[in-house]
């Protein structure tokens, strides 16, 4: 017994040195490729970024920094997709995965706005796949993350209006408008569900409007000369 008590006293020295030394090494793996990580981020080499991102987590699953670098490293992936007009699908899924684990590891306010971002892409990914696609919860959560993305405001009311609930749409519409007065799809949106139901007053007004916040834009530049145009005749043949 004496004889195991001193081989214990000579051993646990040992191993207790020997677990320091391969929590340092797995620290500085994990760093080393957080770092590569990163900079691949910065030069935009997006699929080593997650290679090296992952490596980091299958380690450290709730390493704040990697997943923020995994989650951007996706979200950059999708964009170039969306820029060359591919199927985004499933890299839109992939990024929101990531970012919601990321508000469980992080639960500061720096990553919402992508995150409430990617929530849109990936709503209007599932719509281009499926147009009876049910994405309105995405909208939500999207909203709440981020009260200023208008474009999931705009992407809400497009929904309602086509469902048939006009006037849900319209006041999604001015509450954009009034929040943010140079968004010009809300605008051509607003417009449109009066002129479809013949209020071609009401139209000019919305689109008019628009086009005075945003004199460059060629859209509102084009419905609002169409609704004077319209409005003119009416005076001539003597409807209005």
């Amino acid at each position: 017994m004496q004889c195991r008590v001193v081989q214990n006293r000579l051993f646990n020295p040992f191993g207790a040195l020997f677990a320091i030394l391969f929590a340092a090494v797995l620290c500085a793996c994990n760093g080393n490729d957080l770092s590569r990580g990163d900079e691949a981020l910065r030069i935009g080499d997006y699929e080593r970024a997650v290679m090296n991102f992952s490596k980091v987590l299958d380690l450290e699953p709730a390493n704040r920094d990697a997943r923020y670098g995994l989650a951007i490293a996706y979200y950059a992936i999708a964009e170039d997709r969306e820029r060359l007009k591919e199927s985004t699908l499933s890299y839109w899924e992939r990024t929101v995965r990531e970012f919601k684990i990321l508000s469980v590891v992080d639960t500061g306010e720096k990553s919402k706005p992508m995150y409430s971002t990617s929530l849109f892409y990936l709503a209007r990914a599932k719509l281009a796949e499926n147009a009876q696609a049910k994405v309105m919860s995405l909208l939500d959560k999207s909203i709440q993350l981020d009260p200023e993305n208008y474009f999931s405001y705009n992407l809400k009311a497009l929904i309602l209006a086509g469902q048939g609930d006009t006037e849900g749409a319209k006041k999604i519409y001015a509450y954009i408008v009034t929040k943010q007065p140079k968004f010009a799809s809300a605008y051509v949106n607003l417009g449109n569900l009066y002129w479809n139901v013949h209020d071609y007053e009401s139209a000019w007004d919305i689109w008019s409007m628009g086009h005075e916040a945003l004199p460059e834009d060629a859209v509102l530049a084009k419905w609002t000369r169409v609704a004077e145009d319209s409005l003119k005749a009416m005076v001539y043949s003597g409807k209005l």
